[in-house]
């Protein structure tokens, strides 16, 4: 009997917000999925599309897509130096200039399908108003002169764990 009334409130269109899913264009060859409504904001190089992840709104996801060609970069230079290791400190650097006071807890090169890149996990050691996340996580994925960062920040108390693999695993790059 209560598999069937909760049948019938789905049916009637009442399946709560928890189980909503709300599939976002990133561009002509991306899209990613957020559990809830999003939001977006300018950002330095495009628009960046949001959301909170869990229901106690302690966990946000954000999305973006770069196109490295805005700073004279294609992708054979890209490609070229992936394997550099002033690469990955050049993105390090730039995601450490948007939160300041975290610390970078590791890095790891990774690859899903043909597009490779790189996971990264930092931390502030005292959340406050400039950045109220104790734990921040990012995905940086290229796919010719595109880069597609994806991050998650979790307050202090917040496990992130299942919301940024559910997150990160929603990327999809055609």
């Amino acid at each position: 009997m209560k598999l069937f009334s909760f049948l019938c409130l789905c049916l009637a269109g009442y399946l709560p917000a928890a189980f909503a899913q709300h599939k976002v264009k990133l561009d002509e060859r991306a899209s990613v999925v957020f559990p809830g409504k999003t939001q977006e904001m300018q950002g330095a190089t495009g628009p960046i599309t949001f959301s909170t992840l869990d229901q106690e709104q302690k966990i946000t996801g954000m999305a973006t897509v770069i196109d490295a060609t805005q700073f004279g970069v294609d992708s054979s230079t890209i490609a070229a130096n992936y394997n550099n290791s002033g690469f990955i400190e050049l993105i390090l650097q730039g995601l450490l200039g948007q939160y300041p006071g975290v610390e970078v807890v590791s890095r790891k090169k990774i690859a899903r399908g043909n597009q490779m890149g790189y996971e990264l996990v930092l931390q502030k050691d005292k959340p406050d108003e400039t950045v109220p996340y104790k734990n921040l996580y990012a995905q940086v994925y290229f796919a010719g002169a595109n880069i597609y960062a994806l991050t998650v920040l979790a307050e202090e108390g917040a496990d992130a764990t299942k919301e940024k693999d559910q997150f990160f695993s929603s990327l999809k790059i055609d």
